[in-house]
């Protein structure tokens, strides 16, 4: 085979000139080494290579997303998208240029919302974020500058966890400080503002110097809640919370939510779960009567997997009666907290398996965050066997492959959570996460965010980002996000009439996003 022969083929690789591109620099020993690879595939016997092209094709059928077709103008916001991501990809293959999908989001973040892709994804209406938990849905630097400048607000280091914790009281509280006298003799209230949000939150310069192991990062992650705590005991202030965390979710392009949480005590213990719900409700009606194109919220009551049997038992109960006062808001339960180190599903068969509970009250377990096997990954067995509407991360899904044959057989959708995962170090390079594989594999996902304020990421928009460049394959475009999207819709706790309703919302807000991206990039 000739110089001249082998390099023919290359010309067949077309990619539409990207913003990114005029940074790439090819040299030619590369290209001639492409050329050269391309050359070997066009001596390949046609018979082969017919048997080749067919498989591969099967395989790509498999893949989230692709049974969808784009429109005209899905399809020219779609060719833009792809340019910038095969820059992205070239620049790091082809060159010394760090891959950003590939990078820890503390480290990449900046640059990642420099990027032209980023900024298309925050603009992206992104349907349903499925997999939340209610005291973590509104940014740290919210709560800094609002709760924390209200009378009576007081706060201390936690002498035995080092977490920032806060509490509001009428009479001074011994050992604590007391925010409002305490900014009046600072020179600086920025700054301490500044301090009090980094103490608060889980994001570092060096992550890995930080949190060298698992249970590290979830003893900060602990402390975050420890912090929000403060303010979670007071309707009137989860109220203002709640209400910030719907503007914040919405502008991001998210118009349903579902939270994990859903039970509250004030600062004297007593249950204010029934007046929390009922805030909920109302300000989630009032909040579409302001944007009707916001669908709605719903609620998955969360028992704590450190709690003993009695005391889950009494949750499990609680959200029976729950359901039925709150029958358009409350939808199942679940448990949560740390897998690794607290108790599994089945500690807690007896009660879940109660005729009085099971089937009556939908299952949405956390299951297999995890980087263990036969450990607490089986967890993810319960979450089968217990009939689990959804899998909360599902991240050692992979090693079970009974569980995968469920998942896949029955639809049990996988709530991944990338960022999340990859912050609180089950993996560093998102292209190793297992939802590459179930994307791959054609899986019923979609994709959540967890508690996106603990690291200060936006409600979705940075984990759509990662989803786009890491989880899916470089050919992966707008057809696998447009289908996320559905699927954050199909696989909710919404009846099918009100998920009729929902996809007509969502179209009204893709159609302007479509147009807006066309006239912003001239396309």
């Amino acid at each position: 085979m000739s110089l001249t022969e082998a390099r023919r083929p290359a010309a067949t690789i077309i990619y539409k000139k990207p913003i990114l591109s005029s940074t790439i620099k090819m040299h030619s020993s590369r290209l001639l080494v492409l050329a050269l690879l391309v050359g070997v595939c066009s001596g390949m016997p046609e018979w082969y290579k017919n048997l080749r092209d067919a498989f591969i094709s099967d395989e790509l059928a498999m893949r989230v997303g692709q049974d969808l077709i784009l429109n005209d103008k899905e399809k020219r916001v779609n060719d833009f998208l792809m340019s910038e991501k095969r820059a992205e990809v070239q620049a790091s293959t082809m060159t010394k240029t760090r891959y950003l999908g590939a990078e820890h989001f503390f480290l990449a973040k900046k640059r990642i919302e420099a990027t032209p892709i980023y900024d298309i994804l925050k603009q992206m209406p992104k349907g349903g974020n499925l997999h939340l938990h209610d005291h973590a849905i509104t940014s740290i630097e919210w709560v800094v500058k609002n709760h924390t400048y209200l009378p009576n607000v007081y706060t201390q280091l936690d002498a035995s966890t080092g977490a920032r914790v806060f509490s509001i009281s009428e009479t001074p509280l011994e050992g604590w400080e007391n925010l409002e006298k305490k900014r009046k003799t600072l020179d600086n209230i920025d700054e301490y503002d500044n301090q009090l949000i980094r103490e608060i939150s889980i994001w570092v310069p060096d992550p890995y110097t930080a949190y060298p192991t698992v249970n590290d990062v979830w003893g900060k992650f602990n402390n975050f809640f420890d912090s929000m705590g403060g303010f979670t005991k007071d309707l009137t202030l989860a109220k203002w919370y709640f209400e910030e965390a719907l503007e914040q979710f919405y502008e991001d392009g998210v118009q349903y939510m579902e939270l994990r949480g859903g039970t509250m005590k004030d600062y004297k213990r007593k249950d204010m779960t029934i007046p929390y719900l009922q805030m909920i409700q109302d300000s989630t009606k009032a909040f579409q009567e302001k944007h009707p194109d916001f669908i709605g919220v719903k609620m998955i009551i969360a028992g704590k997997r450190y709690a003993d049997e009695a005391t889950n038992a009494k949750v499990l109960n609680q959200t029976v009666e729950l359901m039925k006062i709150f029958p358009d808001l409350v939808k199942g339960f679940d448990l949560v907290a740390q897998e690794d180190v607290f108790h599994t599903t089945a500690f807690y068969a007896d009660e879940l398996l109660k005729p009085d509970h099971s089937p009556v009250t939908p299952y949405f377990f956390h299951a297999g965050e995890t980087d263990w096997t036969e450990g607490v990954d089986v967890n993810l067995v319960d979450s089968v066997l217990m009939n689990a509407k959804r899998i909360g991360h599902g991240y050692a899904a992979m090693r079970h492959p009974k569980v995968m044959e469920a998942v896949l057989n029955k639809k049990i959708a996988i709530e991944l959570n990338p960022i999340s995962n990859q912050v609180l170090g089950l993996t560093n390079d998102l292209r190793d996460h297992p939802g590459a594989i179930f994307i791959a594999y054609g899986a019923p996902v979609v994709i959540c965010s967890d508690d996106p304020v603990a690291w200060f990421a936006r409600p979705l928009s940075h984990d759509f980002y990662y989803t786009f460049m890491a989880l899916g394959a470089a050919n992966d475009d707008l057809r696998l996000l447009k289908k996320l999207i559905f699927n954050s819709f199909k696989y909710s706790t919404m009846t099918p009439t009100e998920v009729q309703v929902a996809l007509t919302k969502w179209q009204g807000r893709w159609d302007t996003f479509l147009d807006d991206v066309i006239a912003k990039y001239n396309l």
